[in-house]
């Protein structure tokens, strides 16, 4: 646990009883802080996950915030929650001082930390990652953004295993001491600019990654992202690089179709990148970044080579549904912003019937025009950003609307011809219709396989 805290006896508020408020409450109320969680919204109070907190002796209230919350020694907040908040901003001015969970949980990580960002590809990475040191043996925490709290698994961290962490620009806002051993920052493109306001702003908390490294530590970045590369000019620590063009940093790149390590100033071959399951030139980028990280902790490259065979990818990732009469589907939810996008565009030959939006994100849709006129046969729109896209893109292709994903998907398999994708890689967020990308995925995976 970090030396400098000590929560034993203090009264805590929580805010926020999402995923992250509920496994953090339990965890810090597990090492005797006395823990006030407060909801906004109401909460069913016989939830077995209720229960659990209530028997471990944390305070629970929901259907508003009560003043109640400001009777603390410190905050650990939900990273929906803004920290220009009013409520927040109110705290603050009690002296009251404000964490997120990320950094809580990091109080009490006994292994060296992997934590993992960027606007795309943070989560194939991390699971990527932690499948490589899960292949070389040793005992290896995954959480974080990829979908399971940190606070939730921080306590079968082990001193001689790796926690391998995503970190999303919301849960940066909120640290403090957080100190990863190897940090990745793997691209900046636009994205959340509705909450951060100016690309600036963004980057600058993604960049908070790297805050608290030091000359023992290490980044590893992508060199051929100049967004990347200015933001660290600030950093403390040792540097790698990587990219999809040789270079002779210490770090890897794509030689050919291969795969190459420089660490210590020795050339690794790895393998070929038509070896991975994986897809897409973003996709072997990643996959540099995940070998670099495992080889700088000295995993052997046999181990790093069976992994890059074998692992799969994760769900709402490009992830391949089904073929049918010639024509093969992808679930590609995940892609929120228009970068995901241009990914998913060109991982594939040309012919794809393109199905978008959802809830836009202040996104300039104009930067797919090069990707949407090379590959897209047919676009189907759905949700709030559907007027927004098609002004994009009127004229490049043909465009359809429509009111459900259902609809969606029936007007998909009637335009598709053997030989053509049907790709859902929305580039906007899903709360319009969904209740997330996982939600908005799965009800896309099952649709398709209702397909006659």
């Amino acid at each position: 646990m970090n030396p400098n805290i000590d929560i034993k006896g203090k009264q805590i508020t929580v805010i926020g009883a999402g995923r992250s408020g509920l496994a953090v409450s339990g965890l810090l109320s597990r090492y005797g802080a006395k823990v006030l969680l407060s909801e906004k919204n109401t909460l069913d109070s016989n939830s077995p996950n209720l229960q659990t907190l209530q028997d471990l002796g944390v305070e629970i209230e929901s259907g508003g915030h009560s003043d109640k919350i400001f009777e603390a020694d410190l905050w650990v907040v939900s990273p929906g929650l803004p920290v220009d908040h009013p409520m927040i901003q109110k705290a603050k001015e009690k002296s009251i001082p404000v964490y997120g969970e990320l950094e809580a949980a990091s109080w009490f990580c006994k292994s060296p930390m992997i934590a993992i960002t960027g606007s795309n590809g943070k989560s194939t990475t991390t699971a990527l990652t932690g499948e490589i040191f899960k292949q070389a043996g040793l005992s290896t925490l995954i959480a974080g953004n990829i979908g399971t709290p940190f606070s939730q698994e921080v306590e079968k961290s082990k001193s001689d295993g790796i926690a391998v962490v995503e970190v999303s620009n919301f849960q940066l806002e909120t640290i403090e001491s957080f100190h990863p051993k190897i940090s990745m920052f793997l691209n900046l493109t636009p994205d959340h600019l509705d909450r951060h306001g100016s690309m600036e702003a963004y980057g600058k908390l993604k960049a908070r990654i790297f805050e608290n490294q030091t000359p023992e530590d290490w980044i590893i970045y992508n060199r051929e992202d100049a967004a990347v590369t200015k933001l660290l000019q600030t950093a403390n620590c040792k540097k790698a690089a990587f990219g999809l063009s040789p270079h002779d940093e210490t770090g890897g790149y794509l030689d050919g179709d291969t795969l190459v390590l420089n660490i210590q100033g020795k050339r690794e071959d790895l393998l070929p990148v038509s070896e991975m399951l994986l897809k897409g030139r973003h996709n072997a980028a990643n996959a540099l970044a995940s070998a670099i990280a495992a080889r700088m902790m000295d995993v052997p490259l046999q181990d790093i080579r069976t992994a890059l065979k074998t692992f799969a990818g994760l769900a709402h990732r490009l992830e391949f549904i089904r073929e049918r009469n010639g024509v093969t589907w992808y679930n590609d939810s995940k892609a929120t912003n228009i970068n995901s996008v241009r990914f998913a565009l060109t991982s594939f030959p040309k012919s794809i019937i393109w199905i978008a939006g959802g809830r836009d994100k202040d996104s300039d849709f104009t930067f797919l025009a090069d990707s949407v006129k090379q590959s897209v046969k047919a676009a189907i729109l759905i949700g709030e950003a559907a007027d927004k896209i098609q002004k994009a893109f009127e004229g490049m292709c043909p465009i359809q609307n429509a009111d459900t994903l259902s609809d969606t998907i029936q007007k998909a398999d009637a335009l598709a011809q053997p030989g053509d994708v049907v790709l859902l890689s929305p580039g906007c967020a899903s709360f319009d219709m969904f209740r997330d990308f996982e939600d908005r995925g799965d009800q896309f995976k099952s649709l398709v396989m209702e397909l006659a």
